[in-house]
């Protein structure tokens, strides 16, 4: 009887090495069948070229073109592109190729223009009808909700004239806090505040803060350090928030009476997993209800490929979605007008509504008024809390509003 062939064992030398060569074999064999086409991470946009050494670099020799013909068809019509491409080249000449590079990268500059050209084109519109404020604390100020890098703030600077807007403030988790080094995990802010002796002047200021929206006491000192700070209108964008961040910039633009505008563009659903934890969310001083089950959805991306239902299922829920976020702004007897508009910024997506709201009348903001919170009480003692530092200060008491 001839010997039998035995597997090598799981776990020993030769096992290991066979599941490395099989593995390797399935590999290419997938590779090989698949033709790149279902790779999870297809090759990078135009004008980028992969390098061998795994960095990424574009190599734009023209930046004016290339904005000019990547923004091709967008809302922004023809002399606005114009002078984009006119502000992306300016931006070319000035900066280190180090921070060009980083603005350009993955092809995402052209990506978010075109998304928010009709935010651009909203906001421009805003300040136009706005008259010369006397005072420099009754210019206008922009918010910029999860800003990301801050295209959008950037480009805002160079547009909008400077007479009228006092500085544009971009918000994101991400950033570093003020005064400290950036660490890998944060957004680079070179762009914003310069990296050695460099530094890029932009016509109107950028600053970064670091909030997350969804940190109730660290959204309450916006209204502290931000919102009180000037008297002059506010002008919020919060641009594909997604989920439940775009109730949180419903609230800031509800709690805060000096944001004169709201320009929202929520991106995805809230989270199933809120249907087991909350029946309805509860917006705004009339205290409207957004069923949870109407507008939450399984589902979510991974490594750019949707895992979950299938997404045109999801359009009605998007659309109640947005409808629910619209009727969640306070009126205030008329004072505040709101809208939702469909503008088709991604072709082959549904995430196509935009929420425009005005307030008519705004007036100073109170942080009191507007958080239930009094900053700061002067002793632990009287806030009846005890407060780890033993001086007090800083601690919060709640008054009667909630």
């Amino acid at each position: 009887m001839g010997a039998r062939a035995t597997k090598p064992r799981r776990g020993s030398l030769e096992g290991r090495a066979r599941e490395r060569g099989e593995a390797s074999t399935a590999t290419a064999a997938r590779a090989a069948a698949s033709d790149g086409s279902d790779s999870d991470e297809g090759p990078p946009p135009p004008p980028w070229v992969k390098r061998d050494d795994a960095t990424v670099e574009t190599e734009v020799n023209d930046p004016e073109a290339w904005i000019n013909d990547a923004l091709a068809g967008s809302a922004m019509g023809e002399a606005l592109i114009r002078r984009c491409g006119v502000i992306a080249k300016k931006w070319a000449d000035a900066m280190p190729k180090s921070t060009w590079l980083r603005i350009t990268k993955s092809g995402r500059l052209v990506k978010e223009m075109r998304e928010s050209a009709p935010v651009i084109v909203r906001t421009m519109a805003y300040v136009d009808a706005m008259a010369v404020p006397e005072n420099r604390d009754e210019k206008c100020t922009i918010v910029d909700l999860c800003s990301g890098f801050g295209y959008l703030a950037m480009f805002l600077s160079e547009l909008l004239p400077k007479e009228k807007v006092e500085e544009i403030v971009m918000v994101d988790k991400m950033w570093a806090m003020f005064g400290t080094e950036p660490k890998s995990h944060h957004i680079n802010w070179a762009h914003v505040y310069g990296e050695g002796e460099w530094r890029y002047e932009w016509p109107i200021a950028l600053s970064t803060r670091k909030v997350d929206l969804k940190d109730r006491a660290q959204v309450k000192q916006m209204a502290n350090h931000l919102f009180s700070r000037w008297n002059g209108p506010f002008i919020v964008l919060g641009i594909h928030l997604c989920g439940i961040l775009s109730i949180k910039a419903v609230e800031i633009f509800n709690r805060h009476s000096n944001v004169k505008q709201l320009i929202l563009k929520p991106c995805c659903l809230p989270d199933f997993s809120w249907t087991y934890k909350e029946e309805y969310f509860e917006v705004g001083s009339h205290k409207h209800r957004i069923p949870t089950k109407e507008v939450c959805s399984r589902g979510k991306w991974k490594k750019n490929k949707w895992i979950g239902p299938p997404r045109h299922t999801l359009k009605v829920k998007f659309e109640a979605w947005n409808d629910h976020l619209c009727r969640s702004i306070d009126e205030e007897e008329g004072n505040v007008r709101s809208e939702v508009q469909e503008i088709k910024v991604q072709e082959k997506h549904f995430q196509n509504l935009f929420i425009f709201s005005e307030r008519e009348v705004t007036r100073k903001c109170i942080a009191e008024e507007a958080t239930g919170t009094r900053f700061p009480t002067p002793s632990g003692t009287e806030a009846g809390r005890w407060c780890p530092t033993g001086t007090g200060y800083g601690t919060h008491v709640k008054n009667s509003r909630q």
